[in-house]
């Protein structure tokens, strides 16, 4: 019923009650007026309730419109953190790349050496005629065996940079000294001991190539820790071991440390005190840690710094 419709009912209801006892006639008007009363608040909440529900739409709509567009920041965000993300790996993995040209450098100069000096006492010895199928047969001999030292070196070169796809098991010690076979020439000419002062070999599931990644920035660390404070005892030790179902591995070098400034802060990007360094090596090592399902800690010992690995059972 319209409000015009309730209005001429209650008049015409009112007007009939004009003939009754006067009190029904009161009654009449005083209900008519509560009645007039009520349905003017109802119209009140209706209509309240109307521009409630207009304003609830509207912030409703603002709350999508918000939604989405927040959705979209983060997205945007996520993929700008990956795209940095592949940019830092691509960096450290070039500074890698260059670190291990240089090593590869090195460790072809002494065999190409040889070979050479090989080749002018062969036609020294040949002038003189003292060449005999015992001297060629050494010659050979050593030859194949300077040869065979490139080649060994050049296989462990192409395979550090092989993008492994899958996580297998692998031994610790065999994988340090694969670092160590690439890292030769260049420990020898920054005059840098290293003692690997494990036997038993340690088995740990995950990406190889990631994890002499891991070993080589460490190292590399502590040469340039080396090289920049002018030390002259230089040595790195390594150790290896299973404690409580864990797999530890720890890098310790006596180098003097890490400055207690930037020490709580190593594993971040950019966090370097080198002057040319670009601080990705460490991060990244700590990446591959948790890929690992690990941890990589550092603190300063009595000799310098010392880096743990720790690799919980639970996933290898």
């Amino acid at each position: 019923m319209t409000k015009e419709k309730t209005k001429e009912l209650l008049e015409t209801v009112i007007n009939l009650s004009r003939s009754a006892h006067p009190d029904v006639h009161q009654n009449v008007l005083l209900l008519s007026k509560q009645y007039m009363q009520d349905i003017r608040f109802r119209t009140m909440l209706v209509d309240q309730n109307t521009r409630y529900n207009e304003k609830l739409q509207k912030q409703e709509k603002e709350l999508a419109r918000y939604k989405y567009e927040l959705t979209k920041l983060v997205k945007q965000e996520t993929e700008e953190h990956l795209k940095n993300e592949k940019i830092l790996q691509q960096q450290a993995k070039m500074a890698a790349m260059g670190e291990m040209m240089d090593a590869v450098a090195h460790q072809w100069k002494q065999p190409l050496n040889a070979l050479s000096m090989f080749g002018q006492l062969l036609q020294m010895d040949f002038e003189e005629g003292t060449v005999d199928k015992v001297y060629v047969d050494n010659l050979v001999k050593d030859s194949d065996e300077q040869i065979e030292h490139m080649i060994s070196t050049l296989t462990e070169f192409r395979t550090f940079f092989r993008p492994d796809k899958e996580a297998e098991p692998f031994g610790l010690k065999r994988c340090i000294q694969t670092v160590m076979l690439l890292m030769k020439d260049e420990l020898i000419r920054n005059q840098i001991e290293v003692h690997v002062e494990s036997e038993k070999e340690v088995i740990i599931n995950g990406i190889e190539n990631e994890f002499k990644h891991l070993i080589l920035n460490i190292i590399a660390n502590a040469k340039d820790a080396f090289v920049e404070r002018e030390r002259k005892q230089r040595a790195i030790y390594i150790r290896f071991y299973k404690e409580n179902g864990n797999i530890i591995l720890k890098i310790e070098d006596n180098a003097g440390g890490i400055a207690d400034d930037i020490i709580k802060d190593i594993f971040k990007p950019n966090i370097t005190s080198k002057e040319d360094g670009t601080g990705i090596g460490l991060y990244l090592s700590a990446q591959i840690a948790q890929k690992l399902n690990g941890q990589l800690y550092v603190a300063n010992t009595e000799r310098g710094a010392e880096f743990t690995l720790e690799v919980h059972p639970c996933c290898n």
